[in-house]
Formats: structure tokens, C-alpha cells, sequence
């Protein structure tokens, strides 16, 4: 794994031993020419959960990725935050980029952490804090697989495909159950 080789402030070169020195804090590279405190900090990233009614049951939208890492397999519609952009803001920029549609009624659903396997990314940057929305798409949406997505496709929620990314694949367990209880409950007041 690489790690950073220059402090970003001043441009001098870290030694062997200077990130992280002064300071036991893996997360924080200090600068010994300039004293530049680096913070490192996940990386915050958002996904739609979306789901819909189908006669065999609720389906769950999936996109399949059409980049590295993890390029073929799928994921949830989704992507990485603009520096200072809010959460809902991020996850309707993302559906317009990678599918062409907007976002309907965005509720926080989850919270997940990974380590994200990028080719060349320091280890001080490798961690990707995912914040995860269930919401609905306007009526009659048409999908269109755009920008980093090579496809999108509605998987019945109890036959989903392998997940790209060990937290997205909790999260669709915690979604199947949180929607497996929300059927129960409206059989029950039927």
C-alpha cells in the first residue's frame, strides 16, 4: 500500500518515520518542516436504496459498476460527496449522473464503513464512510445506465446478486429484513 510522500502544504518530503510523528494517531500526518497538520477522514459517499412493489414481490434497484474497483459487479446506485456538498444533494446529483433520474423522498437508512481496494490510494485515504438513503424514483422513471455505470437492474429482494462492497452487502441484509417486517406488519392490518 502506498502511503503519502510529501506534506501538501509546504511540498517537503515526509522522512521515513515523520507521518504520524509527534502524534500516536494513525489518522494524522504531521509535517516536520512546517508543522501542517494533515487530518485523514473517510470519505463520505452516498447510495440510493430503492425499492419497488412487483406482483412476485418488492424488487431492489441495483446498478452493476462499470469502473475499477470491482468493475462487473453490482452496487448501489451511488457515489462520493463533492467537497462541502450535503448528503441529499450528493445522492441527487449521483442518480441524475449515473441513471438520469431524480430523487424522491430521501430517509437516512444506514450508515456503513469499508476499506475502499483503489489501485494507488495511500493508506491514509482508504476508508469510505457510506451514508445510505432509501427513496422512491418519480412515477414511470425510465433508467438510463450513464457515467460510471455500466448497467441497471431490478433484482427481486430475495434473489440479489453478489455485492461489490462488504458494506453495501449489509446493508441490503439490514433492507431485506427492515422490508420483510414491513410486509408482516401490513398482512397483519389486512
Amino acid at each position: 500500500m502506498t502511503r503519502y510522500s510529501h506534506c501538501p502544504a509546504c511540498g517537503k518530503p515526509y522522512g521515513p518515520a515523520d507521518a504520524g510523528a509527534a502524534t500516536s494517531r494513525s489518522d494524522l500526518l504531521l509535517c516536520p518542516s512546517c508543522g501542517f497538520q494533515f487530518w485523514q477522514n473517510s470519505k463520505p459517499a452516498v447510495a440510493a436504496l430503492v425499492v419497488r412493489p412487483s406482483a412476485a414481490g418488492p424488487q431492489i434497484l441495483l446498478s452493476r459498476r462499470g469502473a475499477e474497483p470491482f468493475r462487473g459487479l453490482w452496487d448501489f446506485p451511488g457515489g462520493f460527496l463533492s467537497n462541502g456538498e450535503l448528503p441529499e444533494d450528493g445522492l441527487a446529483r449521483e442518480l441524475r449522473e449515473e441513471l438520469d433520474v431524480s430523487v424522491l423522498r430521501p430517509r437516512l437508512f444506514a450508515f456503513g464503513i469499508e476499506e475502499y481496494p483503489a489501485e494507488g490510494t495511500a493508506e491514509q485515504a482508504r476508508f469510505v464512510l457510506s451514508i445510505y438513503y432509501r427513496c422512491e424514483l418519480p412515477p414511470g422513471a425510465a433508467l438510463s445506465a450513464r457515467d460510471d455505470v455500466a448497467e441497471v437492474r431490478w433484482f427481486p429482494v430475495g434473489a440479489p446478486p453478489d455485492m461489490a462492497f462488504a458494506a453495501d452487502a449489509r446493508t441490503l441484509r439490514d433492507l431485506i429484513r427492515v422490508l420483510n417486517e414491513e410486509w408482516a406488519a401490513r398482512g397483519a392490518r389486512s
